[in-house]
């Protein structure tokens, strides 16, 4: 190869590029993106409908109907599901990979078909979103803001100010406000007065709203000017709603007023609408805000100006306004990617030493010269694919450090061992490299290989993941051009020719290693050979031993994500009020008060809490569910562990409602770990099924946080209207429907402009709707009689329908759970499945299963297709190289070898075979071929220069034998930090990738000379 004599002859302009390329990375490093997790688009859309008072049965005929139908029409759909509650649905439409699901195409589709449904939809919907389950709609940052004592008019003025003042900044994509209730101008009517002055209700919300409706009526020109007309419209003042004219005298001489206004029978004033989500910090009424992070910005310099925007704010405050931060995505980015740093700074460290202890001085300046070279050209391509710093991205570096030191240690060794013939230190470093540039550039590209198939993954999965593979490949392409270029003109420079490690007084280890080369390995060699027959047949044995070990590894998908927060949900009994959702909180909050490892404690009631991380998507509009966010002081494994098990046990007494807790888990957005459909068109039948199902859950141990919303039936209040007594008595339904809603929910009649800038509804209501006072109401009927509503309707109780869920557009009942630590989720799964099959289900229904095994199937066969792929790819490069078949079958028998070390490793351990560990198996297979490749490339050379077979192969093992442990202890120690500090992510990663490489090395020593002695044929 040419290349090293070009870089070494052209010194200048090598170290001028090779300059030019750091500077740009330094540039890179200190400006491209950071954040905790990857930053990518979820092919999945979510539709948020609130309907208040509507019952599941009336959701599933008005609103998820219309709308399944509309957007079935959608192509590339793979997946819709719904989820029906009382008063509120979810619709999850996911789309398949590989289409035009992955672009903002999809979402805009399914835009524009509820767009379509949406005016035939009920007037009542009180919230209809369209949301993407994009990881960039995290929130950042969550505030609360309060006012003692609680005035939500203003804390949600100042909120709705510190929002649009967040929002000024160029990072943030968007800033909300959630947890109060929705702040009106209330017209409390007082319904005796009503039927004292002969008012219908219906009449005072026709007057107000004729009232408050703006219209511009335009404009007059008077000879040169030109004047707008100003008519009628929004209220501006209390006092002139509360003067508005109902009705005079003149309207109807009997009556003993002159003029009959809105203040004569309601009263005016600014109040809470009826809530549906309240939020609670340290036991006070808040308002939270949530910041969300532009895509492609920098977390960190995005937070000081957030922060910088607040501290401003609270200075300019003219109200008594409490600002606090509860969560700041900032800190434990900057903890994780901070540890990710450390554990690369730990093991640059470690590969260092080695590199000084095995080489030398000198030498080892040359190798550790190009590991941060490698790192900031490979930072600056990095930032040029749009990725930034993240878990995944960081990762990919620490597991780079130990492989690019390979190729450097290659050509040090090689140039180390051509001193001795050449004539001058350059001629040396020119032909050490040329004559290992071959092997390592295909060993580079065969490692490369094992990793690029990774950016076919089309899953959630495979977006998590992708920037990991794409940094490797980088690092590994870039430590090939240092590796040919700089580190030989860098050995050029600093090497001396008169170097010698006989005559040295201190010797390196890589003497003693070479002198142990050829004295004991050249010699067990020698010996093995003698008995080949009865080596191979042991390693076999070996080899079929230690792969029947998987089955008790075990398999699971993402461990914990390691974060100081919990969750707990909380579900009160069918039929709960707010109030009383409300009420079981606040005790939960005094329970939590108990524990010395939880510093705050947020409440959200109604609602779940704001999405704060990526897989955690809220559920809205459900008064029975409240959500607490727990901070905890730190993060200690065995403290956590401790703290969950108790509140575990602490909450499964309670008898208020069901309570779960939750630690956050990294990877997709899935269900819970365990989830299994049942399909059928019975409700009664799914409901019975289903709560069998819960109880065997329940009877199973290792099963927690079991959830089964079809097992909670609802009870009704009937309005049964008696249309003939109605026409009797000359009541118009429309009118008696409009009176009703008016005093159940309220009836909004137009705006109110306050001169703080906010627009304020005017709610036309009854202050409190209690059920008791349904024998008050009255309805005024076509001859301004007042007629009781007990006389055409009357009210029963009776049993609603329970929650359940559309899949695939057919009814279902889907009962999930989580898995306790210790236990299998797939032993767990299976365990139900068995169940399931022995029992008898009614007819037309069927199962199908969810969760960590639906998500498992679907990302292992993609990495199935994926090691299959790479393992071709690998095979392609080696045959092209060797121009053999039997060669690279020789240097693929270091692949079940690693695979085997690698389950040793996690048996020993007590790892599952998780997804990380899959993507180290994979990584595996183009790490380990290198060391066979360069000792079978090394015979090759060796049987050209006229050496018989056997001595060829010995001299060759002999003279590698060093740069192959090297290499193989390098990539270790690259990988020791990462495997102890880095989590519980990583650490199946790097125990596959330490224990796979030890066995593997055992193998390319021992084994590989023996095979290339019995399948190489002398040329």
């Amino acid at each position: 190869m040419k290349l090293p004599r070009l870089a070494i002859n052209n010194s200048q302009f090598t170290l001028t590029i090779a300059l030019l390329m750091v500077l740009i990375g330094v540039v890179s490093y200190f400006h491209m993106p950071r954040s905790e997790d990857p930053q990518f688009d979820l092919p999945i859309t979510l539709i948020e409908v609130v309907y208040p008072g509507a019952s599941p049965s009336d959701m599933e005929t008005l609103v998820v109907d219309p709308l399944e139908q509309e957007i079935t029409d959608i192509e590339s759909i793979k997946k819709i599901e719904s989820e029906i509650h009382n008063g509120s649905v979810r619709i999850t439409i996911e789309f398949l990979y590989g289409t035009d699901a992955d672009a903002e195409a999809a979402f805009n589709k399914v835009k524009q078909a509820v767009s379509t449904v949406k005016p035939n939809l009920p007037a009542g919907i009180e919230q209809l979103l369209v949301l993407k389950a994009t990881p960039t709609s995290v929130a950042i940052m969550q505030l609360a803001l309060w006012t003692e004592p609680t005035d939500y008019k203003t804390m949600e003025l100042h909120a709705k100010l510190l929002a649009k003042r967040i929002e000024t900044i160029a990072s943030v994509r968007q800033a909300d406000i959630w947890g109060y209730p929705r702040q009106v101008v209330a017209v409390d009517v007082d319904l005796a007065k009503l039927k004292h002055y002969g008012i219908a209700l219906t009449e005072l919300t026709q007057v107000l709203q004729g009232r408050a409706l703006n219209i511009t009526p335009g404009f007059v020109d008077a000879n040169i000017r030109r004047f707008n007309v100003k008519a009628s419209g929004n209220f501006t003042k209390i006092a002139d709603i509360e003067n508005t004219v109902i009705k005079t005298s003149a309207d109807d001489e009997q009556q003993n007023y002159a003029v009959l206004r809105v203040k004569d029978i309601a009263k005016v004033s600014f109040a809470d609408a009826h809530p549906s989500y309240l939020a609670y910090y340290q036991e006070k009424p808040v308002i939270f805000l949530t910041v969300q992070q532009r895509k492609g910005s920098n977390i960190f310099d995005l937070t000081k100006s957030i922060n910088k925007e607040i501290a401003e704010f609270e200075q300019n405050l003219a109200v008594d306004l409490k600002v606090a931060k509860l969560f700041q995505q900032s800190d434990s980015v900057e903890v994780r990617v901070n540890g990710f740093f450390n554990n690369l700074m730990q093991g640059l460290v470690i590969v260092g030493l080695m590199a000084l202890l095995f080489l030398g001085f000198r030498e080892s300046i040359v190798v550790i010269t190009a590991i941060p070279i490698s790192f900031l050209v490979a930072i600056g391509w990095l930032d040029f694919t749009g990725f930034g710093l993240q878990q995944m991205s960081i990762v990919g570096l620490i597991i780079a450090l130990g492989l690019l030191v390979d190729n450097a240690i290659v050509v040090t060794e090689s140039i180390h061992r051509e001193k001795a013939q050449a004539s001058t230190i350059a001629q040396a470093a020119t032909v050490g490299t040329s004559k290992v540039a071959w092997a390592i550039s295909s060993g580079t590209i065969t490692t490369m290989l094992a990793f690029l198939p990774m950016l076919m993954l089309n899953s959630s999965t495979g977006d998590f993941i992708r920037s990991m593979p794409i940094t490797v490949v980088l690092v590994l392409l870039a430590s090939l051009f240092v590796a040919l270029t700089l580190t030989p003109l860098l050995a050029s420079k600093l090497f001396n020719l008169s170097d010698d490690d006989k005559t040295a007084k201190l010797k390196s280890l890589q003497h003693y290693l070479n002198a142990f080369a050829e004295r004991f390995y050249l010699a067990l060699v020698k010996k093995l050979m003698t008995i080949r027959v009865v080596v191979i047949a042991i390693a076999l044995a070996c080899l079929l031993a230690t792969l029947s070990l998987f089955e008790q590894v075990g398999v699971s998908l993402f461990p914990k994500a390691e974060k100081p927060m919990i969750l707990l949900d909380v579900t009160t009994p069918a039929n709960s009020s707010l109030a009383y959702t409300d009420s079981v909180m606040q005790e939960v909050s005094q329970h939590l008060k108990q524990f010395s490892l939880i510093s705050e404690v947020a409440l959200n009631v109604g609602n779940s809490n704001p999405r704060i991380y990526y897989n955690e998507i809220p559920k809205r509009g459900m008064i029975r569910l409240g959500q607490a966010l727990v901070i905890l002081s730190e993060y200690d494994e065995a403290k956590i562990k401790a703290l969950v098990s108790q509140l575990r046990q602490d909450f499964s007494q309670w008898q208020q409602a069901k309570i779960t807790v939750k630690e956050f888990t990294q990877g997709p957005v899935t269900d819970q770990p365990i989830a299994i459909r049942l399909i059928s068109e019975s409700l009664p039948d799914l409901a019975k099924v289903a709560n069998d199902l819960a109880k065997k859950m329940r009877s199973t141990t290792g099963v927690i946080n079991i959830d089964n919303p079809i097992g909670m039936a609802n009870t009704e209040l009937s309005l049964t209207i008696d249309y003939d007594k109605a026409a009797l008595n000359y009541i118009d339904i429309n009118q008696l429907d409009n009176t009703v809603k008016t005093i159940l929910s309220g009836t909004s009649v137009g705006n109110f402009n306050h001169d703080n800038g906010e627009d304020y509804p005017i709610l036309v209501r009854r202050d409190s709707p209690e059920l008791e006072r349904f024998a008050n109401i009255e309805i005024t009927n076509k001859l301004g009689d007042s007629i009781p509503l007990s006389q055409v309707a009357k009210l029963t109780l009776s049993q609603g329908d329970t929650d359940f869920f559309h899949y695939q557009k057919l009814r279902m009942a889907k009962v999930s759970a989580d898995v306790d630590i210790g236990h299998s989720v797939g032993e767990v799964t299976q365990h139900l499945v068995d169940y399931i099959n022995d029992y008898q289900l009614p007819q037309g229904m069927y199962f199908t299963l969810g969760g960590e095994e639906e998500s498992r199937q679907n990302s292992f066969a993609g990495l199935t297709k994926i090691m299959l792929i790479t393992a071709i790819g690998i095979f392609a490069v080696l045959v092209l190289q060797f121009n053999s078949i039997l060669q690279p079958a020789i240097i693929f028998t270091s692949i079940p070898f690693a695979m085997a070390g690698s389950i040793i490793g996690l048996y020993l351990t007590g790892l599952s075979f998780s997804m990380m560990a899959f993507v180290g198996l994979i990584s595996l297979f183009g790490i380990v071929v290198n060391n066979a490749i360069i000792l079978i490339d090394t015979s090759n050379r060796n049987i050209k220069a006229g050496m018989a077979k056997r001595q060829a192969i010995l001299a060759a093992s002999s003279t590698r034998f060093t740069p192959i442990l090297l290499t193989t202890l390098t990539t270790i120690g690259g990988l020791i930090p990462l495997t102890l500090f880095g989590g519980s992510l990583w650490q199946p990663l790097g125990v596959v990738l330490i224990s796979g490489l030890c066995v593997s090395a055992l193998s390319s020593f021992l084994l590989v000379p023996i095979l290339t002695e019995l399948f190489t044929r002398h040329k």
